[in-house]
């Protein structure tokens, strides 16, 4: 018996010993990744640290994620604040401008700094002009999530397309 006890306890610490290397190879993945990406490396360990946690969370599942509200707690929602608020036309193009000049100031901080938000709304609309115009929520993902080599690959097809001969 006494031998079966430390063979469960050396599986147990064997396990745990793989676990945590696991953890450590996706960690440095991670790390890799996202000193790829462009970031430099305290930004890439805070990322690395970030998505690790997240992979952490998601494999620990909280018991009350299943449970259903009870009628009484879905009804205290008010129905006018359901319905969406209408932005006229002006204020789109406010809230669009705005959010693409701080996308280009984002871009003006890691080292690009003659970026504007014309630019940037030019890039991210050049592929509406086919499919015609998304959703709002769209737009603002579009411009959030444009990466500056994706931007400066339009710039340089840009460059091409308006001087094709030169």
């Amino acid at each position: 018996m006494e031998h079966d006890g430390r063979k469960e306890e050396y599986e147990n610490q064997h396990s745990e010993e793989q676990t945590k290397q696991v953890a450590t190879e996706q960690e440095q993945i991670l790390l890799e990744l996202n000193t790829e990406a462009g970031l430099n490396a305290a930004e890439a360990n805070v990322q690395t640290e970030i998505q690790a946690f997240v992979a952490m969370d998601e494999d620990i599942k909280d018991p009350g994620d299943d449970v259903v509200p009870e009628e009484s707690e879905t009804s205290s929602i008010d129905p006018e604040e359901e319905e969406p608020v209408a932005l006229s036309e002006l204020e789109l193009n406010e809230l669009i401008e705005s959010i693409c000049t701080s996308k280009a100031e984002e871009f003006r901080m890691i080292g690009y700094e003659h970026v504007t938000g014309r630019e940037i709304w030019e890039c991210v609309s050049d592929k509406y002009q086919k499919t015609g115009m998304p959703a709002l929520h769209q737009i603002v993902n579009d411009i959030l999530s444009l990466k500056v080599t994706k931007f400066m690959n339009w710039m340089t097809m840009s460059i091409y397309k308006s001087n094709p001969f030169a």
